[in-house]
């Protein structure tokens, strides 16, 4: 099924991608984006069950989201052994899967689509029952229309202060749990038109590294199934929550492209563009640490004489201006956001993971960070970099992770293992990953989903 929209369509954009949400067969979906999915889903399990025990915020997270209702209703949170309700399995989820920032992102989007979009389609599958391949290509269609929906919003949403990560990634999650659902094209409809009511996300959190920025696509995810019960029961949603003259588009961007949602839809995927991250931290830090991480060996010691980094205008905007919180980071989340720290890691131990952030507040490392200058660079897109240490210097056009450069199947296993058996130990992560990896092949995935809690 395939539709192409021209630009005096645009108007009729919700109803179209409705009817291809429900229509789309699944073999239609290209092969290498379900092998690509079932990376998604596999390098999610790993870090969101270590985020669950080990993120700062994760306590406080689950406490609060259980004062929310009373009693489970058997749904799966990742590396929890605990029951939840749907709604509380769909915000945990979407939380822990945020909370290390090291889910995958989407460069045409702007966003990190799955954790939006599989915590909502983690709770249609466990109710359902449902095959692998059919989560797959639930998966798929959300993936999609979430990374359509931030591309035809663009970057502006961040000058304007919102996180388009749930702002589109409520749209993708309502397109997956509702293919799940087999909901009709004007149900689902009809939840978009509610959606466009709680799609929300800002930026405000840059300020304190307050974790705000974790629980945005839990909460986008669980909005979604709300939005779905509330069409499916009968309640009419707005007409054209995208493009409508107070529609998302117009609300959220400053330059929103209306024809990047439907144009070739089901011939072109922007979802096959998503990226698997290496590093724990924004995206847009990554082509620096790359190109760190390669300098550093031209080098008899560690200690570089000056680093200066170059970067696009929105990485600088969002992880190089040399603020406060970038230049002396005080908190795991102001970290992240910061290329200094990201840079000053990498050079100094040879790696950025998850361990990295036991060094904040260190003194030679902030020594460090003290000597890195960061400027913009027009001539940069996206998550590019230019690194010049000395006489040195190397640019990073596309950082590691992403489809021109992917990880592999080892590398990502390794990622998954490092912080899988901090969960369910090493035999059991082995074992897990063979399964997660297996899953198109799986007749009933509940059992699988419901191994995802830790042994007890």
């Amino acid at each position: 099924m395939t539709l192409v929209l021209e630009d005096t369509d645009v108007r009729t954009i919700t109803p179209l991608l409705s009817d291809w949400i429900a229509g789309v067969p699944g073999e239609d979906i290209p092969p290498a984006l379900i092998r690509l999915l079932r990376d998604c889903f596999f390098d999610i399990t790993g870090h969101a069950a270590f985020s669950a025990r080990y993120a700062e915020s994760s306590a406080a997270i689950r406490e609060g989201v259980q004062s929310m209702e009373t009693g489970g209703g058997g749904y799966t949170v990742f590396g929890d052994s605990g029951d939840y309700s749907s709604r509380q399995a769909a915000l945990l989820n979407g939380a822990f899967a945020h909370s290390m920032d090291f889910d995958d992102t989407n460069v045409p989007g702007v966003l990190h689509p799955g954790a939006s979009v599989i915590p909502a389609a983690l709770v249609e599958a466990e109710r359902i029952d449902c095959d692998g391949r059919g989560f797959l290509e639930a998966l798929a269609v959300g993936y999609e229309v979430a990374c359509r929906v931030g591309a035809a919003i663009g970057e502006s949403a961040y000058d304007l202060g919102f996180h388009t990560t749930s702002v589109a990634g409520i749209f993708g999650a309502v397109a997956a749990a509702g293919r799940l659902r087999t909901a009709s094209a004007s149900v689902i409809e009809d939840a978009f038109g509610l959606a466009g009511s709680m799609a929300a996300g800002s930026m405000q959190y840059l300020e304190n590294g307050a974790w705000n920025k974790r629980l945005h696509p839990g909460l986008a995810a669980r909005s979604a199934l709300d939005a779905l019960d509330l069409a499916q029961a009968g309640v009419v949603g707005a007409h054209e929550p995208l493009v409508g003259r107070y529609g998302v588009l117009n609300g959220y961007s400053r330059n929103p492209r209306p024809d990047l949602l439907g144009r070739d839809l089901g011939r072109e995927w922007l979802a096959l563009k998503t990226g698997l991250k290496p590093y724990p931290s924004c995206r847009l830090t990554h082509g620096a640490v790359d190109a760190a991480l390669v300098l550093r060996e031209r080098f008899p010691t560690a200690e570089p004489v000056a680093i200066s980094i170059e970067l696009s205008p929105k990485a600088f905007d969002i992880v190089g201006e040399p603020t406060e919180t970038k230049k002396r980071p005080r908190n795991t989340v102001d970290a992240q956001f910061s290329v200094y720290f990201q840079v000053a890691c990498a050079w100094r131990q040879g790696r950025m993971d998850w361990r990295s952030y036991q060094n904040l507040g260190e003194p030679s490392l902030e020594a460090l960070m003290a000597t890195i200058s960061v400027r913009p660079d027009a001539a940069l897109a996206g998550p590019a970099a230019r690194l010049t240490v000395g006489s040195e210097e190397l640019v990073v056009e596309v950082p590691s992770g992403e489809p021109e450069s992917p990880l592999g199947e080892e590398r990502l296993r390794q990622k998954f293992y490092s912080m899988a058996a901090e969960v369910y130990g090493d035999a059991g992560s082995r074992h897990l990953a063979d399964q997660l990896l297996d899953i198109e092949s799986c007749g009933a995935v509940s059992d699988l989903i419901r191994a995802l809690k830790p042994p007890s």
